[in-house]
């Protein structure tokens, strides 16, 4: 679609894997569109764009692009960009590390066999942080997965979902074992115990 309004409609109605979305729309770009569409951020975006400057490829990786293309390009290389970008998206059945165990098909926290009660945001913030162990999470970018609108979210707020998380982990904030503190940029979880997901570092 050239029309960024039917977007949201259309990964509702076909539930894609991947998105191609082009850098150039009418009165926005696809950046923006990433920025403030809560349905593209679990999903894998592959911009297609002319335009190969760094400062606007950097833009497009830290509003949470999974790749970058520069036209001209070939079906191959689209193809290989396609199928990388999806296998890095893939993510694990289980999350393991110390005594944390995250199972997501079933929902499930537990810490040293005992369920862990989490509220639905703080689950799926927990969920965000190990998929992406090792990385670190923007503010900016859990702001807008969470709540899809970081504009109006106080950072406060995130720091009391925080605190209220470590504290449901038996996490200490100063000598942390799950989740570490990047000081004015965001929050990140340790790397699994299980090294068959070290596909999450990439």
């Amino acid at each position: 679609t050239g029309d960024p309004d039917e977007l949201v409609e259309m990964i509702r109605g076909k539930r894609p894997d991947v998105v191609l979305l082009d850098l150039l729309f009418p009165d926005t770009d696809g950046i923006e569109l990433l920025e403030r569409i809560p349905e593209l951020t679990d999903l894998p975006v592959v911009f297609i764009s002319a335009y190969g400057r760094d400062e606007t490829i950097a833009r497009a990786f830290e509003a949470g692009a999974a790749d970058y293309i520069v036209k001209p390009f070939s079906p191959t290389e689209l193809v290989a960009r396609i199928r990388a970008a999806l296998r890095r998206s893939r993510a694990p059945e289980t999350y393991r590390a110390g005594d944390l165990v995250i199972n997501y098909d079933q929902r499930l926290v537990t810490l040293a066999g005992r369920p862990v009660a989490l509220t639905a945001k703080e689950y799926e913030l927990i969920r965000i942080l190990s998929v992406e162990a090792g990385r670190v999470a923007t503010y900016e970018a859990l702001k807008r997965r969470i709540w899809g609108d970081p504009e109006n979210v106080k950072p406060a707020l995130l720091r009391t979902f925080i605190k209220k998380l470590r504290r449901k982990l038996d996490d200490d904030a100063i000598k942390p074992a799950y989740i570490f503190t990047e000081r004015g940029v965001g929050y990140r979880m340790r790397r699994p115990d299980d090294a068959r997901m070290a596909w999450t570092q990439e």
